[in-house]
């Protein structure tokens, strides 16, 4: 077995076809044809179901497909790196971030520049279901995001940094700005202030599922489509909010307050697509986790 043969099996398996295969490798049919049969036999397993009419994969073939091009990027990536190495590891990376990664991730990008100066790094915010799109398509190789739904992009794979939980946020002006916890119920009837439904339909449905949860219904009056604006809002006394803690340097004049009751927390997250072979994300992979554990305690977020 040789790559060879492992990209031409790939290619045929994804289009079922030997002979638009065969096109898109500039061979002959039987070329391809002849190699599938030499890698069946090597194997001792049938990998296709093949008539005049139909391709289809086996059992086996289907796990090969997966296993295939794993050792393919693999072997890419090996590539890339040699190559990086040899050239001064010069190139560009797409970082996404939501807005609350304010803490850590501009220490994080010096540490890194320092240490691959040729690297141009560029960073994006995004909303959170806008980010993990760009991961699935490829705009962005990086995303710092939230594990809510994440689990609908199968080629994204994703490390947890932090449980982050939610706090009641409000102006230090509030009548219950002074309070350690309150309760759902306490905040039924105050102006409640969301993630723009359109924007972050996920984030908007967690909240009024929140309440709903406990047999009550949110009074939201606006929406934002950042965290900042949401922020921003809550400062000019137009509503609360439930969001995420980890945000960094809040202003002074707004008051993070615990709920009383329990809600499941959601995972901030680093995140790339398993098909993206930019050589940098392994190496940016790496020097985070080496970033994560020179923090004290292995937090990011307090």
């Amino acid at each position: 077995m040789d790559l060879k043969q492992l990209r031409y099996f790939v290619t045929v398996a994804e289009r079922l076809n030997f002979t638009e295969a065969a096109m898109e490798h500039f061979v002959a049919q039987s070329a391809i044809s002849k190699q599938i049969s030499n890698l069946e036999e090597q194997i001792g397993v049938q990998l296709f179901i093949r008539n005049r009419r139909t391709v289809q994969l086996t059992n086996a073939g289907s796990q090969l497909l997966k296993d295939a091009k794993i050792v393919i990027a693999h072997y890419e990536e090996a590539i890339s790196n040699a190559r990086l190495a040899g050239n001064g590891l010069s190139g560009d990376l797409k970082i996404g971030y939501l807005g609350l990664e304010k803490i850590f991730l501009p220490k994080l990008i010096n540490q890194f520049t320092k240490k691959y100066p040729d690297v141009n790094i560029e960073l994006i915010q995004y909303t959170r279901d806008t980010l993990n799109s760009s991961l699935k398509l490829g705009e962005i190789d990086i995303g710092f995001t939230l594990s809510l739904s994440i689990e609908k992009f199968p080629e994204i794979i994703s490390k947890k940094i932090a449980n982050i939980p939610f706090n009641v946020v409000m102006h230090s002006d509030h009548p219950l700005a002074d309070y350690k916890k309150i309760s759902i119920s306490s905040i039924a009837s105050e102006p409640i202030i969301v993630m723009n439904h359109e924007v972050s339909p996920d984030g908007f449905q967690h909240i009024s599922e929140l309440f709903k949860k406990h047999g009550l219904s949110p009074n939201i009056v606006s929406e934002g489509s950042h965290f900042e604006t949401v922020l921003l809002m809550i400062e000019a006394g137009i509503g609360i909010s439930i969001l995420p803690k980890a945000i960094a340097n809040p202003p002074s004049t707004l008051r993070f307050i615990e709920l009383e009751e329990k809600i499941d927390e959601i995972d901030f997250i680093i995140a790339w697509n398993r098909n993206n072979h930019n050589p940098f994300i392994s190496i940016f992979t790496k020097e985070f986790e080496s970033f994560m554990n020179n923090q004290e305690d292995g937090l990011i977020f307090t």
